[in-house]
C-alpha cells in the first residue's frame, strides 16, 4: 500500500522525496545492472544448500529418456530409467519403465521391467510387467512375469 501513495505523492508534487528513488528502485525489474546481483545472489546460495543437502540427488532421481527423442547407443545406470521415446542400443539399468509412448529396440538387462509400450530384442531381467497396451517380441529371459490382459506377447520367453 506504501508503494502506491508514494507514487501518488510523486505524481501530485513532480519533486520526489530524497528517499523516494531508492525505494522504488529496489520496487524495480532486475533488468536494471544495479539490482541485479543483489536478486539473482540469495537465490544462488539458497539452490547451493538444497544440493548441499541432498547428496543422493542422481540416485533418487530417474533417468529420462523423452517423448519425441531417439537415442541410439549404450545407456548404463545404476538407478531407474524411464523411456517415453525411442531407444535403439543396449540399455543396463536396475529398473525399466517404458511407458506407453516408448519404443525400445535392441538389448535390455534389468532387475525390474515394466512396459506398456513397444520392445523388441533381446531382453533377461528378474521381475517383468507387460502392461495392457504393450508389444512385446523377442528373446525374453526372466524370473517372474505378470502379462496384463490386452497385453501382445510374442518370441521366445525363458524362466530362469
Amino acid at each position: 500500500m506504501s508503494i502506491f501513495s508514494k507514487n501518488s505523492n510523486s505524481k501530485e508534487n513532480d519533486e520526489p522525496v530524497a528517499h523516494e528513488p531508492e525505494e522504488m528502485e529496489a520496487q524495480a525489474t532486475p533488468v536494471e545492472g544495479e539490482f541485479a546481483p543483489a536478486v539473482t545472489a540469495p537465490v544462488e546460495q539458497t539452490m547451493r544448500t538444497e544440493f548441499a543437502n541432498r547428496p543422493n540427488v542422481l540416485n533418487t532421481k530417474p533417468s529420462i529418456i523423452s517423448e519425441g527423442f531417439t537415442f541410439e547407443g549404450t545407456i548404463t545406470s545404476d538407478g531407474v530409467l524411464n523411456v517415453s521415446g525411442t531407444v535403439r542400443g543396449k540399455i543396463t539399468a536396475k529398473s525399466v519403465l517404458i511407458d506407453t509412448s516408448g519404443k525400445v529396440d535392441g538389448e535390455l538387462n534389468s532387475e525390474q521391467l515394466v512396459i506398456k509400450g513397444q520392445l523388441h530384442g533381446d531382453v533377461s531381467c528378474e521381475d517383468l510387467n507387460v502392461g495392457p497396451m504393450a508389444h512385446v517380441d523377442g528373446n525374453i529371459n526372466y524370473k517372474y512375469i505378470h502379462i496384463q490382459r490386452g497385453g501382445k506377447v510374442s518370441g521366445k520367453f525363458i524362466k530362469n
